[in-house]
């Protein structure tokens, strides 16, 4: 079999998975953005990005605002809890922090929608078990999304970065343990950076799961300000507006891609092609 024969047949082996990423991805999304751009009746336009920006520009930083502290706190959790199963073996640790990984979104949704409710189930264990007065009800408020998507996120999170901790050779653990080093100057000086890939490709999955979610700011999130997913829903169902729920998700595609090609130059430069 010559080279052009063997191109042809590994074309013809990868041709279905590119035609179900052009079916499924390729055409929605040059579909999106020529919607975005113009009227019902297919006349080009910019009044709705006009109106996105005079009715969501709150909601949009909003979302970045959400979407950046989900992301902080899931990391730090992450790292902790990776570091703990990294030295120490827990089973039940190990076992338990990825139960919300079996959970859907719908019933995470809730299921903290009643946790949180002012006279829910946490109201309720602080003023039965510890005579505390109740708190107000954090179902409905942004410190309850945060909390919500910080539980779903973290199990992911933690899963590549455990995996890349504990890939890493033992001897420069045990040579930098040897020479004195304390087991938080370990993790700092030696295993976050020596997986800083892993831990990249953690933080953006957890930022493009965070931003791409509706159903848990649906649920639990408040009524004003909103996730940009709340607002494309409602552009969609309420008003049959396509434009501007097209415009939104645009915006959203911008921000996600902004993030990508950070991440692919942060790639290049771990690598030695580029300098970060």
């Amino acid at each position: 079999m010559d080279e052009r024969e063997k191109s042809t047949v590994g074309f013809l082996l990868i041709l279905p998975a590119l035609t179900i990423l052009a079916v499924l991805y390729i055409y929605p999304l040059v579909r999106s953005i020529a919607v975005s751009f113009t009227t019902d009746e297919g006349v080009l336009t910019f009044a709705n990005y006009k109106k996105v920006f005079d009715l969501y520009l709150k909601d949009i930083l909003y979302t970045l605002f959400i979407t950046a502290i989900t992301v902080g706190i899931t990391f730090v959790i992450s790292i902790i809890i990776s570091s703990y199963l990294r030295f120490k073996e827990w089973k039940f640790l190990d076992y338990m922090y990825r139960l919300p990984l079996f959970i859907p979104f719908l019933i995470v949704g809730h299921a903290m929608r009643i946790f949180l409710a002012p006279h829910g189930t946490l109201n309720s264990l602080l003023t039965r078990l510890l005579g505390m007065k109740e708190l107000p009800g954090l179902s409905g408020s942004w410190v309850g999304l945060v909390i919500t998507f910080v539980w779903v996120m973290t199990p992911f999170s933690t899963l590549i970065i455990l995996g890349a901790f504990r890939a890493l050779d033992d001897s420069y653990i045990e040579a930098a343990i040897n020479l004195g080093s304390s087991k938080w100057k370990v993790i700092k000086d030696i295993m976050i950076p020596l997986t800083r890939p892993s831990i990249m490709v953690a933080l953006v999955l957890t930022f493009v799961r965070t931003i791409s979610s509706l159903t848990i700011p649906l649920m639990v999130g408040p009524n004003k300000p909103n996730m940009i997913t709340v607002d494309m829903m409602f552009r969609v169902n309420y008003f049959r507006d396509w434009g501007v729920a097209n415009a939104l998700g645009v915006i959203s595609y911008l921000i996600v891609l902004g993030l990508a090609v950070y991440y692919l130059k942060f790639m290049m430069a771990e690598r030695g092609g580029l300098k970060a």
